[in-house]
């Protein structure tokens, strides 16, 4: 049980960095993106590409040869990125949708279409073979009780300094104010001086930086595929939803919670034989709790006059 629980810790720190980036955005623009996992998984190709040997020819053909880089910088590139992409995405696609008044339904559609789109464009240059950064095997160590190799134990770390530097930014900085400012209500926001589409940029390019570390992770303690992202988006919005949609400190924690919750329930007695059903158990305790606290454990109910 208590490997599974350090399983859990670990599937909880990647859920729970990408739920805050899924929340953070959701509370800014009101965008529900289905599109998010695409995100995550490009902080995995992108890392892919610029920390692999030169002469890698597997995950991106003949078309494009690796960059061979160190693993650390190919990390910080990778990150840059998908916030590029992510500030794209608001610039060309969302912003317009949003001057032209389009509706939540519409955009929605929208995201789920992009997430389509990209996805089958990783597999078309990025393949569909599983792959892994060229990284050394590491021995299992006991860290306080829990067995995991040295790197999945800094990634846990490294994510827990991550979501509170995130904690604090969004809570003590001009920035984190303005884009609380701008999520309770755009037309005052801007009344106040606040160019409510720069922190809408900026919240998107925050969230998809913290989408692709979480990829990072993902792909750190597992593996490199093209639908990576796509295999946990109903986590991500599980924890988003049990946590709080919209505050990015319910989603840390319910994030936590769907990712122990899913590792902890494989050791249930009814569970033998059937582990492929883990993520079941997880989103049946879910509703069970939205059920007696529909705004989530963080959320506060929206009064409708």
């Amino acid at each position: 049980m208590l490997d599974q629980l350090g399983n859990g810790l670990l599937l909880g720190i990647i859920i729970s960095v990408a739920s805050v980036a899924l929340s953070l955005l959701y509370g800014v623009t009101r965008i529900v993106n289905f599109a998010h996992g695409e995100i995550i998984a490009l902080g995995a190709i992108a890392t892919l590409f610029f920390s692999s040997p030169l002469d890698y020819r597997v995950l991106f053909l003949e078309k494009f040869s690796p960059l061979g880089l160190n693993f650390a910088i190919s990390c910080f590139l990778a990150i840059l990125v998908c916030g590029l992409f992510g500030g794209l995405l608001e610039v060309f696609l969302f912003r317009p949708l949003r001057k032209n008044d389009v509706g939540n339904i519409a955009v929605l559609v929208v995201t789920i279409g992009l997430s389509i789109l990209v996805r089958h464009l990783y597999l078309l240059f990025a393949t569909g073979r599983v792959q892994n950064f060229p990284l050394e095997l590491q021995r299992r160590q006991t860290y306080l009780f829990f067995d995991m190799t040295p790197r999945n134990f800094n990634v846990l770390i490294a994510g827990i300094i991550v979501m509170i530097i995130v904690g604090l930014l969004l809570t003590y900085t001009r920035l984190g104010k303005a884009m609380r400012a701008v999520r309770d209500s755009e037309e005052l926001s801007s009344v106040s001086g606040i160019n409510s589409d720069n922190i809408i940029l900026l919240t998107w390019v925050a969230s998809s930086m913290l989408a692709g570390l979480a990829g990072i992770f993902q792909a750190t303690i597992n593996d490199v595929r093209w639908n990576m992202g796509f295999l946990i988006l109903l986590l991500i919005f599980a924890g988003t939803v049990l946590g709080g949609i919209g505050t990015s400190f319910g989603a840390m924690v319910g994030g936590f919670m769907i990712g122990i919750l899913v590792q902890v329930s494989v050791g249930l007695p009814f569970m033998e034989g059937h582990a492929e059903a883990k993520n079941a158990v997880a989103l049946a305790v879910m509703i069970l709790i939205l059920l007696f606290r529909p705004q989530g454990i963080f959320g506060q109910k929206e009064r409708i006059s």
